[in-house]
């Protein structure tokens, strides 16, 4: 059986895949599988992935456009079915150095959450994630080192409170402990809930430098969904566990302020684009609409 279960979902990139795919071939580290899904991509995705895929892999693609949190947490279940003992969730836009997992692998203090040190992929040496501050009260999150160059200020392993789930390595027992990510976010934050339930559990999150890997960065969506999503999950999870009425009273400003920009934009004659989509967001959860944003 394998020690880890590697879990990459793809959505209509597959030459992304295929890169970090052939980085993940060249691991110092070798007990591991690759579980790949495909979240019903409209190009032709599934046939070229096909083409390119290693030994040690199971492709899984799916028929409907599940989201990134339940295809994540199909590949998850399977990987904690097949006896590994850790599942690690990585963006397909990534590139991983050879000795990445043997590196996380072998720094993960016992019972801990890790990630390593995220890179631009352009840049190489430009730092996209050192680890993240979360903000519960308002669910935001600081990327620490964002843009800056990489050097002995990001070379320190520490404890953060907040881990993209860009690339983060979470033990089978807590996945087993705290469950799977929440499917009713369709995609974004999803990590900012999952690192509240973390610390709610008491696990440790650590930033691990010297296991790296580089991102290509806003690779799977962008513009008015990203906003759409933000807006909308972001509101959700600060108002989880409260009133109805408080979550409308907390709706209220963003919803306000969406309306006015995206008021302002239809009369200069732009398309719907960011704005809308804060709108939109406000809106969808002030109805109490979650999951996959409907036309």
């Amino acid at each position: 059986m394998p020690k880890v279960g590697i879990v990459i979902s793809n959505y209509n990139g597959w030459q992304d895949t295929v890169q970090c795919l052939q980085s993940l071939e060249k691991q110092t580290f070798r007990d591991f599988e690759i579980i790949l899904l495909d979240d019903a991509s409209p190009n032709d995705s599934v046939a070229r992935l096909r083409e390119h895929l290693p030994p040690n892999t199971v492709f899984l693609p799916q028929e409907q456009n599940l989201g990134f949190a339940a295809v994540n947490n199909i590949g998850m279940r399977r990987a904690l079915a097949d006896g590994c003992e850790w599942a690690l969730l990585l963006n397909n836009d990534t590139v991983a150095a050879p000795d990445f997992l043997e590196t996380l692998l072998r720094q993960t203090p016992e019972g801990a959450v890790s990630c390593p040190k995220m890179l631009f992929l352009d840049p190489p040496d430009e730092i996209w994630f050192a680890g993240g501050v979360l903000d519960r009260a308002t669910g935001k999150v600081q990327h620490l080192g964002g843009h800056q160059k990489d050097g002995p200020a990001f070379a320190r392993a520490r404890q953060v409170n907040f881990i993209t789930f860009c690339c983060v390595l979470l033990p089978r027992a807590v996945i087993e402990q705290v469950g799977y990510l929440d499917e009713t976010l369709f995609m974004y934050c999803e990590d900012v809930d999952y690192c509240m339930r973390l610390g709610d559990a008491g696990v440790p999150l650590w930033f691990l430098p010297d296991a790296r890997i580089w991102h290509k960065a806003g690779g799977s969506a962008g513009g008015m969904l990203s906003v759409y999503y933000i807006t909308r999950n972001t509101l959700y999870l600060t108002c989880k566990g409260k009133s109805r009425a408080y979550a409308r009273l907390k709706a209220a400003g963003p919803l306000a302020a969406g309306a006015a920009r995206y008021a302002l934009t239809r009369l200069l004659g732009r398309r719907k684009g960011r704005s809308y989509g804060a709108f939109r967001g406000a809106l969808d959860f002030w109805r109490g609409r979650m999951g996959r944003m409907q036309s």
